[in-house]
């Protein structure tokens, strides 16, 4: 037999891997590779081309810009009133000057040069604007030491004032020819808007959701074609950027779930700022992923083919297996195990022999099980009936009749309402009735209890029912509150202090009826809540709590499962028992 069954997993292992799944899946797995990495090619070689554009058209620009400071430190109608005179200038030269101003400004727009003001500023950091009159020189106290460090040479910084400016500054001297040296007397800056600034690189191709990034030379963001990333910085030791061909960490620039990016970047000539193109890497790979998607979609046909082949190839060796199978799932659905013998297969293997020592063995297993199950009932039964003769004999009940009458003859109302509430209870167990009675039924001998309970505690004891008239005629066996309550008076009310209170309530359920009874006594510690737990579910058990163990067997045996008992409880705050019964009258 198991050399037949290790025949039929090998022939069907060794078609798929060999034929299909094994060749199709590297096949597979190489092209989705290959894909990728030219994809990924690809957009780097648009990303290098990006930049070169972007490269140029900023290198212009700032030449241009740069070739402006110098037109105006060249111009003395300009510097010489404001930095070469040592009187102070008149309300007429600074007029003069401001028009002159205004005029390199017009004419820097023109020329697509999109200034946003420029500034002269002397040695004692008092300025001529023209135009927006945002640069403030004590703002960056660093700014001049930089322009003076580069001699003349243009220098680009940036700097906020209500709004992100980018600026070129170079330093104004005079020769002494006396001395032979050069003097500094202040310097010449023209600002520019940042949104500006970054409309340069307008006319470059990007892929979607690219970005271009310039950076100073401190790693600090100082324009992007996406505002919300001027001011982030980048890791410092990454400055100045080289062409080293190691990648940038741009997760201090860029959001966690976007920091994944392809990046390509080179330093801006006469600078020392970079620019940077990056491209998210899951826009790159956008076209690999359909790629990917039809190239696992035919390898999932492929092996969809090879299933259905090898499933039909199993299907003629396992044949009596599957009619096995569906025979005994039908006759456990129905409940019915005295299905042997069944005729003999037409097949005579060892799987048709291996079907008939199964039905043999089930049928087996159900005789044994109603045996069982008929000596349980007569054991609990036989239980039951032991507990019931202890207190069954009717004379006890017509004596306790006796002795009602004498107490009312005697005026003593007290004592005759505990002989009547207790001659009740005895009437309710020697009584001929079947033990599958009504709910109602039970409630009346419970209060009969309640009343006896009632008179022994006075005010100690409040019971309160709370159940609807609609489970009145549900069926449950008899003895099932009673002992529930008596537990909760004896081991919950008696032991805690102050406690007074048990509350029985019913409620549906996914099964039936839950009748809950709870009280507010001293509950009960987790070690022995979790012995009695496992001795309800625990059939051969004999511990403790014979009350419980007692009732919970009895519904389990006459109603089933999921019928009987669940209990739970908080030490010191309450303890509640459940009781599940099936919602039929």
């Amino acid at each position: 037999m198991l050399k037949t069954v290790r025949s039929v997993r090998t022939q069907i292992l060794i078609l798929l891997l060999a034929f299909i799944i094994a060749p199709t899946t590297i096949i597979s797995i190489f092209t989705i590779s290959k894909s990728t990495d030219m994809i990924e090619q690809n957009a780097m070689d648009l990303m290098e081309t990006a930049l070169g554009h972007s490269k140029e058209n900023m290198s212009n620009f700032m030449n241009d810009a740069a070739d402006a400071t110098l037109t105006i430190m060249t111009n003395d109608a300009i510097i010489g009133p404001i930095l070469k005179m040592d009187k102070p200038r008149s309300v007429q030269q600074s007029i003069a000057v401001a028009n002159l101003l205004e005029k390199y400004l017009y004419e820097l727009k023109v020329h697509g040069v999109i200034a946003k003001e420029i500034a002269v500023i002397n040695l004692s950091n008092e300025i001529i604007y023209s135009g927006a009159s945002t640069f403030r020189p004590d703002a960056d106290l660093n700014w001049y030491g930089q322009v003076d460090r580069l001699n003349g040479k243009p220098y680009w910084g940036s700097y906020e004032n209500n709004g992100k400016y980018i600026y070129v500054a170079r330093k104004v001297q005079t020769y002494i020819k006396s001395a032979d040296r050069f003097e500094p007397l202040g310097a010449v800056l023209i600002s520019f808007d940042e949104n500006d600034f970054s409309s340069i690189n307008s006319s470059v191709k990007l892929a979607h959701n690219s970005e271009i990034l310039i950076a100073n030379g401190d790693g600090q963001m100082i324009s992007s074609s996406d505002p919300t990333l001027v001011g982030s910085s980048l890791p410092a030791e990454m400055f100045p950027l080289a062409r080293q061909g190691n990648r940038i960490d741009l997760s201090p620039v860029f959001a966690q779930n976007e920091a994944s990016r392809l990046t390509v970047y080179d330093t801006i000539p006469n600078s020392d700022w970079s620019i940077i193109v990056s491209s998210p890497v899951d826009d790159v790979l956008h076209t690999q992923r359909s790629i990917s998607r039809i190239i696992l979609l035919s390898t999932g046909l492929c092996v969809i083919v090879a299933f259905i082949l090898a499933a039909f190839l199993a299907h003629r060796m396992t044949l009596p297996l599957k009619q096995l199978s569906k025979e005994v799932k039908r006759q456990i659905k129905s409940g019915d195990f005295s299905f042997w013998p069944l005729p003999a297969s037409r097949r005579q293997d060892e799987i048709a022999d291996l079907g008939q020592g199964f039905y043999r063995l089930v049928a087996d297993l159900n005789e044994t099980k109603n045996m069982m199950h008929q000596a349980e009932m007569m054991k609990r039964e036989a239980e039951f009936e032991a507990m019931k003769s202890k207190i069954k004999p009717h004379f006890l009940y017509n004596s306790l009749e006796s002795i009602r009458m004498l107490a009312v003859i005697n005026k003593d109302p007290v004592t005759a309402d505990m002989i009547k509430s207790l001659g009740h209870l005895f009437r309710y167990i020697i009584t001929n009735q079947k033990n599958n009675i009504t709910l109602a039924d039970e409630l009346e001998y419970l209060h009969s209890y309640i009343n006896l309970q009632r008179l022994r505690y006075e005010d100690r004891l409040k019971v309160e029912i709370d159940i609807s008239g609609e489970w009145m005629n549900a069926r449950i066996q008899k003895l099932v509150l009673q002992p529930l309550v008596e537990n909760s008076i004896e081991h919950g009310i008696n032991r805690k202090r102050g406690a007074e209170l048990i509350r029985i309530t019913a409620s549906r359920s996914e099964h039936g009826v839950l009748l809950q009874v709870w009280d507010d006594g001293a509950g009960i510690d987790p070690d022995t809540l979790a012995s009695i737990r496992a001795s309800l579910e625990d059939p051969q058990s004999n511990k403790d709590h014979i009350g419980l163990l007692n009732v919970h067997r009895r519904l389990r045996l006459h109603f089933g499962e999921p019928y009987g008992l669940t209990i739970d409880s908080e030490p010191g705050v309450y303890t509640s028992v459940f009781v599940l019964i099936p919602e039929r009258e």
